[in-house]
């Protein structure tokens, strides 16, 4: 699964979206970079006419009768599942992300980021709030490569900035990307804090920060 991930918008690389990020907020605060499920987050998608923008969404998917979110979906099952197959002919849409956390067996945390610390692209899918006040996005996990393999069994389905817009323009081969083996160059580090993913799962709260352009 992937239950945090990271977004250092004060990373140079991020200098775009930190501009987006404080337009959208109308803040000049960077954010807290350690993303976890309920927040607002920036995501990409297409709008009219294929253009590629950023906006925010509430990170997880509102479930009926439950404070708890559905904040990842299966790949590969994908487009078996009522909950996310509608979703994916017109709503996808990426996380960017300068890292993501997985935990062990150990419940050790690792952080896996690109080993030329570029821009990582997570493919997720977007929707409606139930309640209409705003957009709600999850991101879509994979079997691991063989780096992450031995700490987790999911991750998330990474895409190359090539396939970000093939990702989020064309849903045919959208379909192809959603079974692609995973050959991203990544590194990992040991993080000392031991804070499990999902602790605090009930006590999430929705923030009112989404843009409703999608």
């Amino acid at each position: 699964m992937c239950g945090r991930y990271m977004l250092d918008l004060l990373d140079p690389q991020c200098e775009e979206l930190l501009k987006y990020y404080r337009m959208l907020l109308q803040t000049d605060d960077a954010g807290i970079p350690e993303k976890r499920p309920s927040e607002g987050i920036l995501t990409y998608a297409a709008g009219s006419g294929g253009r590629i923008r950023a906006a925010l969404t509430r990170w997880g998917f509102s479930r009926s009768g439950s404070r708890q979110l559905l904040i990842n979906a299966r790949s590969e099952t994908l487009l078996e599942k009522p909950t996310f197959s509608p979703h994916f002919q017109s709503h996808r849409c990426v996380f960017p992300m300068t890292g993501f956390y997985e935990w062990d067996e150990r419940k050790r945390r690792y952080l896996f980021s690109e080993t030329g610390d570029q821009l990582l692209y997570a493919a997720g899918l977007y929707r409606s709030s139930a309640d209409g006040d705003g957009v709600e996005s999850v991101i879509l996990t994979t079997s691991p490569n063989e780096l992450v393999a031995p700490i987790h069994d999911r991750m998330p389905l990474l895409l190359s900035a090539e396939e970000v817009r093939i990702w989020l323009t064309d849903p045919q081969k959208a379909r192809q990307l959603l079974v692609k083996e995973d050959r991203t160059a990544l590194k990992k580090e040991l993080i000392q804090a031991t804070e499990q993913p999902g602790k605090a799962a009930d006590d999430y709260v929705q923030p009112a920060l989404f843009d409703e352009g999608f």
